[in-house]
């Protein structure tokens, strides 16, 4: 595969081409915002007969385990043109942006899916169920009176960016570079924000939305930024308040809350919207994969409330035959000891006095997580281990669902 770093003053036409081709960008529309994120993000482009036709970027952020941080490698953008389709270029190229991100210090990989299972070949595993929300904004059940919030327009970027690295984080959620903020923006004439400031003129939380132009929506929330439940209160009061204006709002369902509690005769609205454009319901998917690249970085930034206890891993990470021959990281596989406590570890060996498991990359990562448990993960996943093995793991990893509170 003849593969290199994105150039713009050669590449940008043959990308848009590509672009073109797939549906997400026509060819004449040279958005400032897209061009801004190839040339800021982590891009590569794979070339047949020299012309650019698949495209890979990644950006590098961080993804929360619990309370602590880990680095990550998010694949922003993947697409190939109609004449490099089902040759293997673009699992290829991702695999090898992904070993160069693991070689740079990445320590997990995420993406969004456009198909379940194309991803499993590289070792990626279903992330958690999602809930998308279409809501009525006159059926919101808030107690609190709006506050007057302050306009948002593309000028603020720096701004809301800054506000969404420090918003409430939880277990799974993602930071990306602030490009990837601008990118998000979008067209002014479709897309506004709201915000509210502290004395000091900080914006403290705030949404971003799109679909102006529509006179009743649907609207889509983007993001919705707070630091704390109260001023998530302060949002939905504020969504409440364009109720003579929208007849439906949809969003992903923002951590920590169900949205239900704060609808009033949630099922009767399903009903009579039932087949509406402008339908109330919640529906649940999951549109993100996630994978360890580095199995000690990630166990060493670990820790959980339990004894100390050990295993032996045996782990088979499916990657390595599709990364570029001139790539050191190979995925990673192999034989480790897992050590779980308050402190714990990842050392390559095995010990035959323990307790042995089996598992792929993906299916190590999701029990890991929190996304399913590994009595589960037998059936769905693969995996082998013992029942008291599997029972265990269970407990030990009994710990709160990931969301990554951000679109990527």
């Amino acid at each position: 595969m003849n593969y290199r770093k994105y150039k713009p003053e050669t590449d940008k036409d043959a990308v848009y081409r590509i672009l073109n081709e797939v549906g997400w960008v026509h060819d004449k529309k040279k958005d400032k915002y897209l061009n801004d994120f190839l040339a800021k993000g982590d891009t590569l482009v794979a070339l047949i007969n020299n012309e650019a036709e698949v495209m890979v970027v990644s950006s590098q952020g961080t993804i929360r385990y619990l309370q602590t941080d880990l680095k990550l490698s998010a694949i922003t953008g993947v697409t190939a043109s109609l004449l490099a389709r089902k040759q293997g270029y673009a699992g290829k190229l991702t695999a090898t942006r992904i070993a160069i991100d693991a070689e740079n210090g990445a320590e997990m990989c995420a993406l969004g899916i456009f198909d379940q299972g194309y991803y499993n070949k590289l070792g990626f595993c279903n992330g958690t169920y999602e809930i998308v929300a279409s809501i009525i904004p006159a059926s919101l059940d808030i107690k609190r009176k709006v506050k007057q919030p302050n306009r948002l327009t593309e000028k603020d970027w720096e701004k809301m960016h800054e506000n969404r690295i420090i918003r409430n984080r939880v277990h799974g959620s993602v930071t990306l570079p602030s490009y990837s903020t601008y990118a998000d923006i979008g067209e002014e004439n479709k897309n506004i924000g709201f915000g509210y400031y502290d004395d000091n003129g900080n914006l403290t939380h705030h949404l971003w939305f799109q679909g102006l132009g529509k006179e009743n929506g649907p609207i889509w929330i983007k993001w919705m930024i707070y630091q704390n439940l109260d001023q998530l209160m302060d949002l939905l009061a504020l969504l409440k308040s364009f109720e003579e204006q929208y007849h439906c709002i949809r969003m992903i369902e923002p951590p920590q809350i169900q949205i239900q509690d704060y609808i009033k005769r949630p099922h009767l609205y399903r009903s009579i919207t039932l087949k509406s454009q402008f339908n109330n319901e919640t529906r649940a998917t999951s549109f993100w994969q996630i994978r360890i690249l580095n199995l000690e970085k990630c166990l060493s930034k670990t820790h959980l409330n339990c004894d100390k206890f050990s295993f032996n891993l045996n782990l088979n990470d499916p990657i390595e035959k599709y990364i570029s021959e001139d790539q050191s990281w190979k995925g990673i596989s192999g034989e480790y000891i897992i050590t779980l406590g308050n402190d714990c570890k990842a050392v390559k060996g095995k010990d035959k006095s323990l307790l042995c498991m089996e598992a792929s990359v993906g299916a190590f990562t999701r029990m890991w997580y929190g996304i399913m448990p590994a009595t589960s993960l037998v059936f769905s996943d693969g995996l082998i281990a013992e029942n008291e093995l599997l029972n265990k793991l269970d407990t030990i990893f009994r710990i709160s669902k990931p969301h990554t509170d951000w679109e990527f």
